[in-house]
């Protein structure tokens, strides 16, 4: 790795927002989807006028008939989605690991997206489609972690075969075309066409500190497949750079002069080991051609650690992990669009996810910000505890809560979850009597939290990040910032807002 080879990358929207897919509207603007695990409502549709500016236009899953699930975990749920346009309709695939790959498509994604069409006997994560010239339609994908009766599993690579995108019928068997150049996790493939090539980019590498982006072309779709001699494109392994786990590209005009490339990374700080816990971001660049490929060689690129106020640090969108079945939250917003009344029915289970959303909330965008909430009735917890969250998963996460009045009192506590491990970082008495606010402070180091009522303020304390971080939670999205009621009771939360 060399890095003096190194270029900024200007991101798009911040906050968890992983596995990026784009493509050109035919009036020459872009639309760009993300993963979205198990949060609802899922899918995040983006759209510029010039490959810079970005604004959430939406949501492709939007509705509960399109999420599909008998059980739900953290980090299961939608996996890297492909977004393509053909003949008047926009086509996103993408993989439901608890259900099955499946095309959402609608004419214009402004006005909402159909629901699935799911297509039958294609294992394996991370589909993307190709509509060749003469009409045929490709998919393509990593490979099944299915056994079949003899035991075996499908070698590691990228697999293809023509489908019938009306129906998701899959036409031909799957053939194997790329095992990749390490030969480690394989996965994201996009398949494009120029100058009559087939070209294939993948990731591989892991989505961790070892992620990159590679590309070969073929004069056919089953290969063989030359590989790119700058293989590979691009990747931050081995830097001290602050962007890292750099991968899982797509492209936007391909076959033009200039071509506009998306990938996700993450932030890390300035910790040894350096640590970071938003989330893969999605990143923005701009590429040329020589010779039929792209003038990218082991090319790093990197980010300022805080948010400059140009991608969506301030944006709020609640979403909770699995489908609020119960129908528990009811939020309210206000004329200050960072600001909201929320209304929680208190659930009789903790974080985990099979019974439906624990808790409702907004991605975390920056390491410095705020997020607090008042309780005008604190006395409205019957059994249980109600507060915020700084949610990473259910086995990682820190609380602020308050237990129900007693005494004419209630106790806040901040705790932080580690795995089963529990520590309370500080506590307070407050009085019953009156509202109750609760806050929170984020930095590159990690939480601080507060509570007030009407006898005073109080500090209580501040927790490390790393504790969240991806090398401790693990997982594949970044931090819920969120407010929560377990146990009995109608919790009204005001002022919720949100500042980064």
């Amino acid at each position: 790795m060399t890095l003096f080879n190194c270029k900024p990358a200007r991101r798009i929207a911040s906050g968890f927002h992983p596995d990026p897919t784009i493509c050109r509207t035919p009036s020459g603007t872009y639309l760009l989807v993300n993963s979205s695990f198990e949060y609802f409502p899922g899918l995040p549709v983006f759209e510029s006028p010039d490959g810079e500016h970005w604004t959430q236009i939406g949501d492709a899953m939007d509705r509960p008939s399109q999420f599909i699930y008998e059980t739900m975990g953290n980090s299961q749920g939608l996996y890297a989605p492909t977004l393509r346009w053909h003949d008047g309709l926009y086509y996103l695939i993408v993989t439901n690991v608890n259900a099955g790959t499946m095309i959402l498509t609608t004419p214009d994604p402004h006005q909402g997206w159909s629901d699935p069409v799911w297509v039958k006997g294609w294992p394996g994560i991370d589909p993307t489609l190709l509509f060749d010239d003469d009409g045929t339609v490709y998919i393509c994908g990593n490979e099944s972690d299915q056994v079949d009766a003899d035991g075996r599993r499908e070698t590691p690579g990228i697999y293809l075969a023509r489908l019938d995108v009306a129906t998701g019928t899959v036409l031909s068997g799957r053939e194997r075309i790329c095992g990749g150049i390490t030969g480690a996790n394989p996965e994201g493939p996009h398949m494009y066409k120029r100058d009559g090539l087939y070209y294939l980019m993948w990731a591989e590498g892991g989505t961790e500190a070892g992620h990159m982006e590679n590309m070969a072309r073929s004069a056919w779709p089953t290969g063989p497949y030359e590989m790119c001699p700058g293989n590979p494109l691009i990747t931050n392994r081995s830097t001290h750079l602050t962007l890292q786990a750099i991968g899982h590209c797509d492209c936007a005009g391909f076959d033009d002069d200039r071509t506009l490339m998306v990938f996700h990374g993450t932030r890390n700080n300035g910790d040894y080991p350096a640590q970071g816990w938003l989330g893969r971001e999605s990143y923005a660049v701009w590429f040329d051609w020589k010779e039929g490929w792209p003038t990218l060689a082991d090319q790093s690129y990197d980010t300022p650690l805080l948010g400059e106020g140009r991608a969506l640090e301030d944006q709020v969108a609640w979403i909770t992990p699995s489908i609020d079945r119960a129908g528990r939250f009811t939020v309210t917003r206000s004329a200050d669009p960072a600001l909201a009344t929320i209304r929680v029915e208190a659930a009789g289970h903790d974080f985990g996810l099979d019974q439906g959303a624990p808790l409702i909330g907004t991605r975390q965008t920056d390491f410095r910000c705020t997020f607090e909430a008042t309780l005008p009735h604190p006395a409205q917890l019957e059994e249980g505890k109600a507060g915020l969250a700084v949610y990473a998963n259910a086995d990682h996460y820190m609380d602020l809560g308050l237990s129900p009045a007693e005494g004419g009192r209630v106790r806040v506590e901040a705790r932080v979850h580690n795995a089963g491990l529990v520590s309370l970082v500080g506590a307070a008495d407050l009085s019953a009597g009156g509202p109750v606010h609760l806050g929170l402070r984020g930095d590159e180091s990690g939480y601080a939290f507060h509570a007030s009522g009407p006898d005073g303020d109080h500090d209580l304390g501040r927790a490390p990040g790393k504790v969240l971080s991806f090398t401790n939670a693990g997982g594949f999205t970044g931090i819920l910032l969120g407010v929560y009621a377990h146990g009995a009771g109608l919790v009204t939360f005001d002022r919720v807002a949100y500042r980064a």
